[in-house]
């Protein structure tokens, strides 16, 4: 199966991907996530006024070369960057590991090379690519829809379908995907004109979940691409239900799947500086639909693809390795901006708490779908 499939539309963190890591090769899926920051408490020492401290050689600690195995593991780290990096092709590689090998010449133990792979993760200059420690992958292949932000949808002004999708992370995106288009339907019964679909929230996750969660609005088809540096894509899709990538299923709704009342309603896409990643994908997903514009600010600005790669400890980098593509062949790799930019207070509405541009709003009920309803 190829490699960049897992990264962009398997669930997250499947339990078969972690047992037995034998194999410091290993691909599995991951996302991006914002890792903790600990801050070290110190403790001050007053020294004595009568006694003045002399080392000696038992007390003076040896700071020692790196090891065998710290040095190993680090070298694993480095050859799969070296190897699958989207910007593989612009580093000095030589100046790359020595510098990474500077920061850890002490390392005794794999865990002591960790913040040398960060730093080398940082250097690749992809601003996405991203290490995750053994406790934190295995804290996130945990997680359930109970403690992620969960869908939500309205029904505005009695004509504009909404919904919020945010990011996505766990192992239960099969559920999460139903309860969006269970969301979708229980509005849709009630003949909205058109949709805006929020993404201002969307931190990123599975891309996956999302896709098969919005389909019906999304549209049946292919709906973008992953394209590595070779210029080699896998085409993402929505079909019945089901979110594909390269051709094979990676997350399905339970039971039938839901199809909109209306054939390809009008669909504002609302973004902002949050909307990242996976979230951005779903931006890119709607770019070239029919009946589509939107509204907000830009995004984070990392529209790429991480594949996960886990290492002997249980620690996984999360590699760049892809750029996405919408479905006329555009790719991004930066910020994505808006059809309309809207960053003034005065150009907002609050509808059923829920914080909309009034531009989209205007758009939405200049469509044709729009214009009869009273």
């Amino acid at each position: 199966m190829n490699k960049i499939l897992r990264s962009a539309f398997s669930l997250l963190w499947m339990s078969s991907w972690l047992a037995g890591c034998a194999s410091a090769t290993t691909p599995m899926q991951t996302f991006p996530t914002q890792l903790p920051t600990f801050t070290a408490q110190i403790p001050s020492v007053t020294p004595s006024p009568t006694t003045t401290p002399i080392p000696t050689a038992s007390s003076t600690p040896q700071l020692l070369p790196i090891s065998a195995e710290a040095s190993a593991y680090l070298n694993e780290a480095l050859d799969i960057m070296q190897n699958n990096s989207l910007h593989r092709d612009n580093i000095d590689w030589k100046r790359f590991r020595d510098a990474a090998f500077n920061i850890a010449e002490h390392a005794q133990t794999p865990a002591d090379t960790h913040r040398a792979i960060r730093y080398a993760l940082y250097q690749l200059g992809d601003h996405h690519s991203h290490f995750l420690t053994p406790e934190e992958s295995t804290h996130l292949q945990q997680l359930t829809l109970n403690d992620i932000p969960q869908p939500r949808a309205k029904l505005l002004l009695n004509k504009l379908g909404f919904v919020a999708i945010g990011g996505f992370a766990g192992r239960e995106g099969d559920k999460y995907a139903t309860l969006a288009q269970q969301l979708i339907r229980d509005i849709d019964t009630q003949e909205p004109c058109g949709w805006i679909v929020d993404l201002r929230e969307n931190d990123g996750g599975g891309i996956g979940p999302m896709v098969a969660g919005l389909g019906p609005i999304l549209g049946e088809g292919q709906i973008g691409a992953s394209v590595k540096i070779d210029g080699s894509k896998e085409i993402w899709a929505y079909k019945d239900g089901q979110a594909l990538a390269g051709g094979q299923v990676f997350v399905q709704v339970d039971g039938p799947a839901y199809r909109l009342k209306a054939s390809s309603p009008p669909v504002a896409v609302l973004t902002g500086m949050k909307t990242a990643s996976a979230g951005e994908a779903i931006v890119v997903a709607f770019r070239g639909r029919p009946n589509t514009r939107s509204f907000g600010l830009y995004t984070a600005g990392v529209p790429t693809g991480n594949e996960g790669f886990t290492l002997s400890d249980g620690a996984v980098i999360a590699l760049t390795v892809a750029v996405f593509a919408d479905r006329t062949g555009q790719t991004y790799e930066d910020r994505i901006y808006p059809d309309e930019w809207v960053d003034e207070a005065q150009k907002l509405t609050i509808i059923m708490d829920e914080i909309i541009p009034k531009p989209a709003i205007d758009w939405l009920m200049s469509q044709t779908a729009c214009r009869g309803q009273k």
